[in-house]
C-alpha cells in the first residue's frame, strides 16, 4: 500500500474519530433540543387558556414536576412541563432569580414548588422556621403558615409540599406535628389556613397516613396499616377546602386498601380519594426505592401512576431526555385506549384551575 493511500486512510479515521467523540460528548452533556410550541392559545390578559390547542404530549407534560435544574429551563419551558421543585440555596435573592428564571419566557406558568415539611428548611441560611414538633398549639401553626406564605411568596413559590400530618415519624423524628390525632388535626388544619391565606398551596401529606412509621420508602418498599385515626387529618384538610393532598408509596390495607401496590399506583385507592376530593393529587417523588422496588420496568410504572388518577407526578430526574420518554409512554398508553384522554383532560383543567388560568374549549 502506497504512503499517500495510508495517510488519506489515517486522515479518514482521525476525522471519524473526532464525530463520534463529538457525538459522544453532546450525549454526555445531556443536550436536548425542543422546538418552541407555537400551537398554545393562552390569553395572558383574560388568563384564559384553550385546552384542545394543547397537544396531548403538552397536556401530559403539565402533569409533571421537576427537578428546576437552571441547564434544563429552556427544554422544559418548551416541553411545557407543568411544575418545578428547588431544593436549597444560598440567598433570598439566589431562589428569587431562579423562579423568576423559570417564569420568565414560560409559554404557561410553572408551578414554582418548594418542602417545608420540617427537620430542615431550604431557607434555613437565611431565615428560620419551627419545626412540627416545635408548634405546640393551633394558633402558633397558623402564624407559622402565615409567615411561611409570604416568605414563599415573596421568593416566587406557589406550592408547598407541607405539612406532614402523619401521626408519627419513627424515621426524621422532626416531621409530624405532636399531639393527639385531633390536635394533628387542627394543628394541620390552622397551618394549611395560614398558608393557603398567603396565596401558597399546601400540600398535606403522606396519604393516608403510616407513612413514617414502618420504614424509609427512599431505601426500599414499605407496608403498613392504617385506621380511621390516621385518616382524621386528611378528611378534615378536605373539609378546610385544602387545595392539594400527596399520596405515598406505602402498600397499605386496613381502613383503606391499596391491593397490595404502592398506594399512588393504586386505581382503587387514588380513586375513592378523588371522590370525596377536588383539589390536586399529587404523587410523592417517583424515583424513590418504595415504588420503583415495585416494578422491573420504568415504563410500566408511568403507565400506572397516570392511570391511577394522580394529578400530579413528581419524577425529581430532570433529564429532558427522560421526561421525553415518560410523556411518549404515557401518550401511547392513552393513544391505546388503556389511559382515557378525558382523564388526562380533567387533571389538566384542575391543574390550570390552581394556576389562576381558566380552561375553554
Amino acid at each position: 500500500m502506497s504512503k499517500s493511500a495510508s495517510g488519506v486512510r489515517l486522515t479518514l479515521f482521525l476525522v471519524l474519530a473526532v464525530i463520534v467523540l463529538l457525538f459522544l460528548n453532546v450525549e454526555k452533556s445531556g443536550s436536548f433540543y425542543v422546538d418552541a410550541p407555537t400551537n398554545v392559545l393562552f390569553d395572558k390578559s383574560t388568563n384564559t387558556l384553550d385546552l384542545n390547542s394543547l397537544t396531548l404530549k403538552q397536556k401530559i407534560a403539565q402533569m409533571i414536576i421537576t427537578f428546576g435544574e437552571e441547564k434544563n429551563k429552556d427544554q422544559l419551558q418548551k416541553m411545557l412541563i407543568g411544575g418545578v421543585y428547588f431544593g436549597a440555596k444560598p440567598t433570598e435573592e439566589d431562589f428569587v432569580k431562579a423562579t423568576g428564571g423559570f417564569q420568565d419566557g414560560a409559554t404557561v406558568p410553572f408551578f414554582i414548588t418548594v418542602d417545608m415539611e420540617g427537620c430542615k428548611n431550604p431557607f434555613e441560611n437565611f431565615r428560620k422556621f419551627p419545626s412540627p414538633r416545635e408548634i405546640g398549639t393551633s394558633e402558633q401553626a397558623y402564624q407559622v403558615g402565615q409567615e411561611e406564605g409570604r416568605t414563599l411568596n415573596e421568593m416566587g413559590f406557589n406550592l408547598n409540599f407541607a405539612p406532614v400530618v402523619d401521626l408519627n415519624d419513627n424515621i426524621w423524628k422532626c416531621r409530624n406535628f405532636l399531639g393527639t390525632p385531633e390536635e394533628v388535626s387542627e394543628k394541620a388544619n390552622s397551618y394549611i389556613t395560614g398558608l393557603q391565606e398567603s396565596g401558597i398551596i399546601s400540600t398535606p401529606k403522606h396519604y393516608p397516613g403510616e407513612t413514617l412509621s414502618a420504614g424509609d420508602l427512599h431505601k426500599y418498599s414499605v407496608y403498613a396499616s392504617v385506621d380511621a385515626n390516621d385518616l382524621l387529618p386528611f378528611e378534615n384538610a378536605i373539609k378546610n377546602n385544602v387545595s392539594a393532598i400527596m399520596v405515598s408509596h406505602t402498600i397499605v390495607n386496613g381502613s383503606l386498601d391499596s391491593e397490595a401496590k404502592p398506594s399512588d399506583v393504586s386505581v382503587k385507592l387514588v380513586g375513592g380519594l378523588r371522590n370525596g376530593f377536588t383539589g390536586l393529587i399529587v404523587t410523592d417523588e417517583i424515583n424513590m426505592q418504595g415504588l420503583k422496588s415495585y416494578y422491573s420496568d420504568d415504563d410500566a410504572m408511568y403507565v400506572d401512576l397516570f392511570k391511577a388518577g394522580n394529578d400530579l407526578v413528581l419524577n425529581f430526574n430532570s433529564d429532558p431526555r427522560v421526561l421525553d420518554h415518560m410523556i411518549g409512554v404515557v401518550e401511547s398508553a392513552v393513544k391505546s385506549g388503556e389511559i382515557s384522554e378525558d382523564r388526562i383532560d380533567a387533571s389538566v383543567t384542575r391543574i390550570l384551575a390552581a394556576k389562576g388560568i381558566s380552561v375553554v374549549k
